[in-house]
């Protein structure tokens, strides 16, 4: 596989999956840096929910419809961060704007506490 960009938004294939993390196929955003992308074979990311249970906050990133490929209005869990190989990285949607990446750049502050 080319090398992913950050920003980008790939269907990710997260299965064998346990407990509370990401199940099922599902769109995510690539978070990792493109040295890493290019490097290491893996590419961070955060899932996207379709859903609109949860509201947008400063981890819960909302994307609207068509951003990104998405086929409804969208939101980015942060909370869910998580590196994957690039062989589950299935089929690529989009990209997502600047602005929307420095809001989960933001998001991922929170979380991680930098």
């Amino acid at each position: 596989m080319n090398s992913v960009q950050r920003g980008e938004v790939y269907i990710v294939k997260p299965d064998p999956s346990i407990g509370k993390e990401i199940q099922k196929k599902r769109m995510c955003v690539i978070v990792s840096s493109n040295i890493l992308n290019a490097t290491a074979g893996l590419a961070i990311v955060c899932p996207i929910t379709e859903g609109m249970g949860k509201q947008a906050d400063l981890i819960h990133i909302a994307i609207l419809k068509g951003e990104g490929g998405s086929t409804k209005d969208c939101i980015v869990l942060c909370e869910q961060v998580k590196a994957v190989d690039e062989e589950r990285l299935i089929e690529k949607r989009g990209n997502l704007r600047a602005e929307i990446m420095h809001k989960i750049d933001n998001g991922l502050r929170q979380v991680l506490s930098l």
